[in-house]
């Protein structure tokens, strides 16, 4: 398996797992089509921002968007973000660490307006040679 599929595996795995499955929060790769419901709900995204030539080492962004009904303010992000931080931030799965997270303001969402969201943000490296 290659560094890039190994980096995404490891991911999805957090979203797999029954502890996740137990917070009830749906959660979407990006470019997923289907019908996702009622919010709030999760929707992924990784971004590789840099790469060791001849190694294993890999880091970059997971980037996790979080969908909440506009109208009741912020509060459910927030709530979600903290459930994130448990699950994530500092966490260390073999060659792989997540860092610090940060959260971006809650805004409507331009693509549905019956929605609000706030970008999730959390940092990784992929260790090894």
């Amino acid at each position: 398996m290659g560094k890039y599929e190994e980096i995404e595996q490891k991911v999805y795995d957090v979203f797999d797992g029954d502890d996740w499955k137990a917070q009830e929060l749906k959660t979407f790769p990006v470019g997923f089509e289907g019908d996702k419901g009622d919010p709030p709900y999760l929707r992924l995204t990784l971004v590789y921002t840099g790469a060791q030539p001849g190694t294993h080492l890999a880091s970059g962004v997971l980037m996790i968007e979080i969908f909440a009904a506009w109208g009741v303010g912020p509060r459910p992000v927030t709530q979600i973000a903290d459930i994130l931080d448990g699950f994530l931030e500092r966490k260390s799965r073999e060659n792989f660490q997540f860092s610090l997270s940060t959260l971006s303001a809650y805004t409507r969402d331009k693509d549905n307006p019956g929605l609000g969201r706030s970008i999730y943000s959390l940092p990784f490296t992929r260790f090894g040679v």
